[in-house]
């Protein structure tokens, strides 16, 4: 994988020992080092899981303090948020980092991963010179599997999201299917992104649409999809264009204090949300 430039600085990152280094290939060491560097708002690091992590299962249980957690900590991004609401975000957020780290190793490697541990940490980035404190998950893996398929990437990623959804539908009441959906655009967004951190923005999108238009797969969607926009910058005369990822589901957030709708919102209409991506491109000059 191309490391990228991302302006990110992080606590608890977990340096490679040399027993790391021998017992995985070198190809699963640099996917590591990437993720770090480019994407350091997911944490990853390789090996058994030590007593700071907890297995996924009890890490998900019922009243978990862990889960607890990650609900209370939805609140920083909105306010007047209800249960339903933080279910949303949080289902949106773990599984916008869950696939970022699962799919750099598919992508990047071609590598399967389990998840052997986790936590969530502490964590800072710097952004514009400026330190900024937020909390992320760290994921832990023992074991790396070369040569899977789509396919067997999709069933090891619906399996580990299956009780996570359960426990928070029964926690919240938001909807599996809701949440199902979160989670595809999630994986469709990080798979985008990942291509572009590897240079093939169409292998990232078409691994991303063989997982989400699987028939039988609960990531199923026929709204989910890519649509690229093009603008013409009248400054400089220069033809704009970007991939942007079109939602299937709603994070919900146009119904907090103040919220609004997302600038790729399943609930707008194609034609204001073509515009609010004309005006992003145009903004970012094509970034």
């Amino acid at each position: 994988m191309r490391m990228g430039d991302k302006d990110g600085m992080t606590l608890n990152d977990q340096q490679p020992t040399a027993q790391t280094v021998e017992a995985y290939p070198p190809q699963a060491l640099a996917v590591v080092e990437t993720l770090r560097a480019q994407f350091p708002e997911a944490g990853v690091s390789l090996g058994p899981a030590t007593s700071d992590f907890r297995v996924a299962a009890a890490f998900w249980a019922e009243g978990s303090p862990d889960m607890e957690a990650g609900l209370a900590y939805q609140d920083r991004f909105a306010t007047d948020m209800t249960d339903r609401i933080r279910a949303a975000h949080l289902i949106a957020f773990y599984s916008n980092q869950l696939s970022m780290v699962l799919g750099a190793f598919y992508l990047g490697a071609g590598l399967t991963a389990e998840v052997a541990g986790l936590r969530f940490e502490d964590w800072t980035r710097t952004s514009r010179g400026v330190a900024v404190a937020g909390k992320r998950y760290h994921f832990r893996f023992d074991r790396l599997v070369p040569g899977e398929d789509i396919a067997g990437f999709e069933r090891k990623f619906r399996a580990h999201l299956k009780p996570v959804i359960a426990v928070l539908k029964r926690r919240t009441g938001l909807s599996s299917g809701a949440q199902w959906r979160l989670a595809a655009d999630a994986l469709a967004g990080a798979f985008l992104e990942i291509g572009r951190a590897v240079g093939d923005e169409a292998r990232g999108m078409a691994a991303a649409l063989a997982i989400v238009k699987r028939q039988g797969s609960p990531l199923y969607s026929d709204a989910l999809c890519y649509e690229e926009i093009t603008a013409l910058d009248p400054a400089s005369d220069e033809r704009l264009s970007r991939y942007y990822r079109m939602r299937c589901g709603c994070c919900l957030y146009f119904r907090t204090e103040g919220g609004s709708f997302c600038d790729t919102c399943v609930l707008l209409e194609p034609g204001a949300r073509r515009a609010r991506l004309v005006a992003h491109l145009m903004q970012n000059g094509g970034a």
